[in-house]
């Protein structure tokens, strides 16, 4: 069975959806798209049927580039007000063979939990810390002879109605959520490498309307918080310093300005209109101050929240989202938060552009979920899957049900 998945990042500036295959540890991108957000507010659903119209608009070319309909996704959540606790759990092992199985693992991280969710908060997911197996610190206990398992890990909840506005939009929009996650688990995924599973570090995703700062205890997500600041505020100065359109501020920064003025020039003249029909001729090196200067205020309320977030040292800071795709962007971040922070760069084929870290890094924390659980999954049919390989068998297709694994994870809690 080939591992599909298929993923949706609902964000403020756009949606992104992506559809890929895991194999050897790499996604390979089938599809990639994204398409102005609808209906959304610094990363809250505010008008349901216009986040509806629009997640319908992008899977709509999604399944044309595909020659496929995908009804099956993995979609993230708000992080506002995300609540994180240490659980733990014990189970006994029942059958014959005192073998664990998935459904034991499963058992025991249902028990962590149990009673200790608040009421108007819903289970997200639970990250094991570590597995016991007759009270010995075991890695991956599937398959193993134990007279008991126990689970020692975070507990993730978030407010119910951040996440039944998600579901109900994904619902509306004809598509099935197999799992939900977090922007901030899902970055660690998609940046990770080796070297920081054993190290405590932080993620900053500047993004259009909000930064999500998070972070990372030994490949665990322990915290992560959101800074009602972003790329926006950035265009919003440039539209009032120069009294010209949002539209055009935005071009500006993405086609005109750097982020740093050491690397702009005087010489280097961009022509617009201001509200008035006046033609305004901007140096670079102007544009490039207010530029920089927002930027820098993001970044260092970003370092602040890191110190908010945890006491603890940080051994790595890994900068990524839409806005680092500035020019200049890595000078800018390595004056204000030091040369050891990773700039991350996405080198996955298909979607090499930074807005697509969250959704890239879903699919992966998917996939890692599956092979804890002991199981292998795709989000389309056998049948779907070889009209995906032979274009030519696409034209004539039956729609095919796949019962969904999960049953409802929001009722079915041992499932996280």
């Amino acid at each position: 069975m080939k591992k599909i998945y298929a993923s949706i990042d609902i964000g403020s500036d756009t949606i992104k959806f992506v559809v890929g295959e895991y194999f050897n540890d790499t996604i390979i991108v089938y599809a990639a798209h994204s398409i102005k957000s609808k209906g959304i507010r610094k990363g809250l659903i505010v008008d349901p049927n216009l986040t509806i119209n629009a997640i319908k608009d992008g899977m709509k070319q999604i399944n044309k580039m595909l020659g496929i309909e995908i009804k099956k996704v993995i979609v993230n959540i708000p992080d506002y007000n995300t609540k994180f606790m240490f659980v733990t759990g014990k189970v006994d092992i029942n059958n014959e063979d005192s073998i664990v199985t998935s459904e034991d693992i499963n058992r025991v991280i249902k028990n962590s939990v149990y009673s200790k969710i608040a009421q108007e908060y819903e289970l997200v997911t639970v990250l094991p810390l570590n597995f016991l197996i007759d009270d010995k610190i075991v890695e991956n206990p599937l398959g193993k002879t134990a007279k008991n398992l126990g689970i020692k890990g975070i507990m993730i909840s978030a407010p119910k109605k951040n996440i039944y506005s998600v579901l109900s939009v994904i619902e509306g929009a004809g598509l099935e959520a197999v799992d939900i996650t977090l922007s901030g688990l899902a970055d660690y995924y998609e940046v990770r490498n080796p070297s920081m599973e054993s190290k405590i570090g932080a993620i900053i995703n500047v993004g259009h309307e909000t930064t999500n700062v998070s972070v990372i205890n030994k490949g665990k997500l322990m915290n992560t918080e959101t800074i009602q600041l972003g790329g926006i505020n950035v265009e919003k100065d440039l539209a009032y310093m120069f009294n010209i359109s949002v539209f055009d501020a935005r071009t500006i920064k993405e086609k005109f300005a750097t982020a740093h003025k050491r690397f702009s020039g005087l010489n280097d003249i961009y022509e617009v209109k201001n509200t008035v029909g006046e033609v305004l001729r901007l140096n670079q090196l102007e544009v490039t101050e207010i530029v920089m200067d927002r930027l820098a205020e993001i970044l260092k309320y970003a370092k602040k929240q890191i110190s908010l977030l945890t006491k603890q040292n940080i051994s790595y800071i890994v900068v990524t989202g839409g806005q680092t795709e500035i020019t200049s962007f890595r000078n800018l971040v390595f004056e204000i938060l030091g040369k050891d922070v990773i700039i991350y760069t996405s080198t996955t084929l298909g979607v090499r552009d930074n807005k697509y870290t969250t959704a890239l890094g879903m699919l992966k924390y998917f996939d890692a979920r599956m092979k804890q659980r002991g199981r292998e999954y795709s989000f389309i049919s056998s049948y779907d899957e070889k009209a995906l390989m032979m274009p030519s068998s696409k034209t004539k297709k039956d729609k095919v049900t796949i019962p969904k694994i999960f049953g409802s994870f929001i009722g079915n809690k041992e499932e996280k």
